[in-house]
């Protein structure tokens, strides 16, 4: 009798492995039992929303809300470039404050909780107010 070549064998034994592995993996459910499908959700990558460039009345107060989109949240917000009267609120990402002169650019950064991180630069312009037009 003529064995079969090796290639034969070992696919053989590979088909019944697999088969043997599909057997233990398959379970069956109980009667009344409520079974789960996993959901797979994928986030989208974390975006600052560009305000786009601002102009405020010097020395009026200043609100803005700074929004993000995807990521995880919450997001930590930062920074830099604000006039020293504005701040930013690292758990809201609002600025806020009072309107100083000047021509300014602001990146603001967020952070999400999975160390993800995005920025948005824009202007803010605060021109001089004239007090003796």
């Amino acid at each position: 009798m003529n064995k079969p070549p090796l290639i034969r064998r070992l696919a053989g034994i590979c088909v019944a492995t697999i088969a043997a592995l599909a057997l233990a993996v398959v379970t069956t459910t109980p009667a009344g039992a409520q079974t789960t499908t996993p959901r797979f959700t994928t986030a989208s990558a974390l975006t600052v929303v560009n305000p786009g460039n601002q102009r405020f009345v010097e020395f009026d107060p200043v609100q803005l809300q700074m929004t993000a989109t995807g990521g995880a949240s919450p997001y930590t917000w930062s920074a830099t470039g604000l006039s020293r009267w504005l701040s930013i609120n690292a758990s809201t990402g609002l600025i806020s404050g009072i309107a100083s002169a000047g021509l300014y650019t602001v990146t603001v950064t967020a952070r999400d909780t999975a160390g993800s991180s995005s920025s948005a630069t824009f202007t803010v312009w605060v021109p001089r107010e004239c007090r003796t037009c």
